[in-house]
């Protein structure tokens, strides 16, 4: 009875945080940008490979240029951090939303391969800013106490549009031509951006103000040419941190596992996106673009999911955390037995119930062990490692596919999926309370979600 009268508390609870951020404008504002500016790239994913495949057939040209929007968060994603946590994180992810648009309408007007191969970069540049932007202004949006039913509306404005996107593409594609499509995104883009020009952010902590860069130490300005000092300046601070992450991130059991665990779900996803190409292919030739049907169960069940997770609040969140992980696993495997189109749409919507419940408290916890001024840099560092382990997966998958065949395939994708996160329970599981000092900690002790 005490139990049931708990989780019937909590869920109270969590009803009325809901109802509270509903209220709240920047919450509002912000969920609303993201969704918007998320609606525009899902529908040029669509687009962009459909205009390469167009004008110049199937090849290495569409991997390539694919691959190019990844390219600047990997080599780069470290140095937008450091931008983000200097500057106003609501100025950057503006500017890198209106940029982001303003290239991609120009993918219409090219002429050549190479300028679409350069516009795809340019777009790579726009998302390694706006990412952790975004994420930067989540703290000073989101109440303390919210962390959890604001981080779901977060993820469910990022899943929708994985569903809305590509089922609006296509009329649009065949009713006024692919040009439209990155039209359609560059409108939505300055409608993310005017959606930001007015966000109502919390007064942040005097304690979480970014600090002024140090002063140089006598003589250091006349040691060489200003553009070199610059850089070696720059590098220091990059390299300073990277120490800081790292130390903060092993100081926090469950902080440096979900961190972990953050990079083994990366390959485990490109595996599986592998791994479903062959399987729709292979298991259900007789129907036609049953990837696509496999990719939306999985995509609705994610904005399920996220809605879902508020409901969990009376629960230790590493378990959690391990349960979403473990049991979307079970999903994948049990993809090997069935036959029927049916069932699997059914274990792919399920999984992404899981995935986003998993994902939501990933980022629940992270808000609220990582200090303010941090955000922007550990998630410009996090990002591009992520996209490395993505890439590594997808190659692995690749090759794994065509020597092992679907049914090893798929029970690769869920043990990559389970494994690690069982294997950190004890890592994952204990409530770390921090004390109030601690909010805003210095270099050697702090923490890090």
């Amino acid at each position: 009875m005490a139990n049931e009268t708990d989780n019937s508390t909590a869920t109270r609870g969590a009803g009325g945080k809901f109802a509270g951020l509903l209220r709240n404008p920047a919450a509002l504002r912000l969920v609303g940008s993201l969704f918007i500016l998320e609606l525009g790239s899902a529908m040029t994913t669509v687009g962009l490979p459909l205009l390469v495949m167009q004008r110049y057939g199937l090849g290495l040209e569409v991997g390539f240029t694919l691959a190019a929007r990844f390219l600047p968060n990997i080599l780069l994603g470290a140095l937008a951090g450091q931008i983000v946590d200097r500057y106003d994180p609501r100025r950057v992810a503006m500017f890198a939303a209106l940029g982001s648009g303003l290239v991609v309408a120009l993918f219409p007007l090219t002429t050549a391969m190479w300028q679409i191969q350069l516009l795809a970069l340019a777009i790579g540049v726009g998302y390694m800013f706006s990412f952790p932007a975004t994420m930067a202004l989540r703290p000073q949006v989101i109440p303390e106490g919210s962390e959890l039913e604001g981080n779901g509306l977060i993820v469910t404005a990022e899943r929708v549009p994985k569903l809305i996107g590509p089922a609006l593409a296509g009329p649009i594609a065949a009713g006024l031509g692919i040009g439209w499509l990155f039209c359609a995104e560059a409108a939505t883009a300055v409608a993310a951006a005017a959606l930001l020009l007015r966000l109502p952010l919390l007064e942040r902590p005097a304690a979480e103000a970014p600090s002024a860069p140090a002063a140089p130490a006598a003589g250091a300005g006349r040691s060489g040419p200003a553009g070199l000092r610059w850089v070696a300046a720059w590098a220091r601070a990059l390299a300073g941190g990277a120490r800081e992450l790292v130390h903060m991130v092993k100081d926090d059991g469950r902080l440096s596992s979900l961190t972990i665990t953050a990079f083994t779900y990366m390959v485990a996803l490109g595996l599986g996106r592998t791994f479903l190409a062959a399987y729709s292919l292979e298991e259900f030739e007789g129907v036609p673009a049953m990837l696509g049907y496999l990719l939306a169960a999985m995509g609705l069940g994610g904005a399920c999911g996220a809605l879902l997770t508020a409901r969990l609040r009376g629960w230790n969140q590493g378990w959690v955390y391990i349960l979403g992980n473990a049991l979307e696993g079970v999903c994948w495997i049990a993809l090997i037995w069935t036959g029927s189109w049916v069932v699997a749409l059914a274990l792919l919507f399920v999984a992404g119930v899981f995935e986003s419940i998993a994902s939501v408290v990933y980022f629940a916890e992270v808000q609220k062990r990582l200090p303010t001024q941090l955000t922007g840099k550990y998630y410009a560092t996090l990002v591009p490692l992520s996209d490395v382990f993505l890439v590594g997966g997808t190659v692995a998958g690749g090759l794994l596919v065509g020597v092992a065949g679907i049914g090893w395939s798929a029970a690769l994708v869920g043990l990559a999926m389970a494994v690690p996160v069982l294997l950190l329970v004890s890592r994952l599981v204990p409530e770390k309370r921090l004390p109030a000092a601690s909010a805003a900690p210095a270099v050697a002790g702090g923490v890090l979600s």
